[in-house]
């Protein structure tokens, strides 16, 4: 069953609200849909996000990279993932989040044709239900204890507070508030992306130690490695990585030198589905705490994708952080759904979401 072409797609989709992440506002995302078809009867699809501060990904970037890595794979038979999988990492150095989705879209292809959910191409399902992570970022501190109070009351007994958004003291007050009204039971977590400075994410977590927070993510830049590290041995409060994590020698190098007790992993920054699961087992046998996430507003494409290897993997015990649902509209007939806070794993052939042409259409840019 040779791949016979790849076509990447690109969308615009807006946000339901604006989220704010290290003093930016986002309100749109903007990604690339890839479709890769076999000799088989189903297409595949796979997904990579523009993130010029996360990978330094752009949608044209992505464009011209997914088109190298079509010429590196196809004639290749989807049968024989490992060989795809290597071809795909050999083809062109950097752009993750491009080589991602093309894997993604060959696991999806062989899965849809051979009627095997992703889950099970990865090595079978270890858990179906897991408890999903809520992100605040209004930026006002009303706000954001209002929609916790709410998400709670939802059934969500995870949430991660945006910081590094505004004034520092403030931003520690929330957090302690929070926890005092959400109480000890709910995992409570706060994540700058790197948009701290070494005085400033110190004064951040002593102001915030009454939190009791389960992890601080990437309090400083993440090119700032002795100050992961340095932060991390002055805290009360565990720290975890996100931006810092490009490879899987990124997270043994944080976890073994104390920068980190555990790290926010994805696949569109890790190139794949295996080498997220392989980053996956890496964190666990060193001790490390896993949150599985995509990023801000990906659609079901690439969630489903992440909620496989959770499937996969098992329940991470920093939560899993699904973000289609942050979306306004999703370009599937049936996008996942978070309910009473939990999502369950999907059962249909490869992904298990299904593209709703229509509507991708509609959100095509070019």
């Amino acid at each position: 069953m040779k791949i016979t072409h790849i076509q990447p797609i690109c969308i615009s989709v807006p946000l339901r609200k604006p989220m704010r992440m290290a003093g930016r506002v986002y309100e749109q995302l903007d990604t690339v849909l890839v479709r890769l078809e076999t000799e088989g009867r189903h297409a595949g699809w796979g997904e990579a996000s523009a993130a010029p501060q996360l990978t330094g990904e752009t949608v044209p970037g992505i464009v011209a990279a997914v088109g190298l890595l079509a010429d590196a794979v196809t004639g290749m038979d989807v049968r024989d993932l490992g060989r795809v999988s290597a071809a795909i990492g050999s083809a062109l150095a950097a752009n993750p989040a491009a080589k991602a989705a093309v894997e993604v879209a060959a696991y999806d292809a062989l899965g849809r044709n051979s009627g095997l959910p992703l889950h099970a191409l990865l090595g079978g399902r270890r858990a179906h239900e897991f408890e999903c992570l809520h992100l605040l970022g209004a930026g006002d501190p009303a706000q954001d204890l209002v929609e916790a109070r709410l998400r709670a009351e939802e059934g969500f007994v995870a949430l991660k507070y945006k910081v590094a958004n505004g004034d520092i003291a403030q931003e520690a007050e929330t957090l302690v508030a929070l926890r005092r009204q959400l109480g000890n039971a709910i995992l409570l977590g706060a994540d700058a992306n790197g948009g701290w400075s070494r005085g400033d994410a110190a004064r951040f977590l002593a102001l915030a130690r009454d939190s009791a927070a389960d992890f601080i993510e990437q309090p400083v830049e993440p090119e700032d490695y002795e100050g992961m590290v340095q932060v991390a041995r002055a805290s009360a409060l565990p720290i975890g990585a996100d931006e810092a994590i490009h490879s899987i020698a990124d997270m043994r190098r944080l976890i073994e030198s104390g920068g980190a007790r555990g790290g926010s992993l994805k696949i569109m920054k890790l190139a794949g589905l295996t080498r997220c699961l392989d980053a996956c087992r890496l964190t666990h046998a060193l001790g490390g705490e896993i949150n599985l996430s995509g990023k801000v507003g990906e659609t079901s494409v690439a969630n489903a994708a992440t909620l496989a290897i959770a499937s996969a993997w098992g329940r991470p015990g920093w939560g899993l952080s699904l973000t289609n649902g942050y979306l306004a509209s999703d370009p599937v007939h049936r996008p996942i759904e978070v309910r009473a806070g939990r999502a369950r794993s999907l059962d249909g052939p490869g992904l298990g979401v299904d593209i709703d042409e229509k509507q991708l259409e509609q959100l095509a840019t070019a």
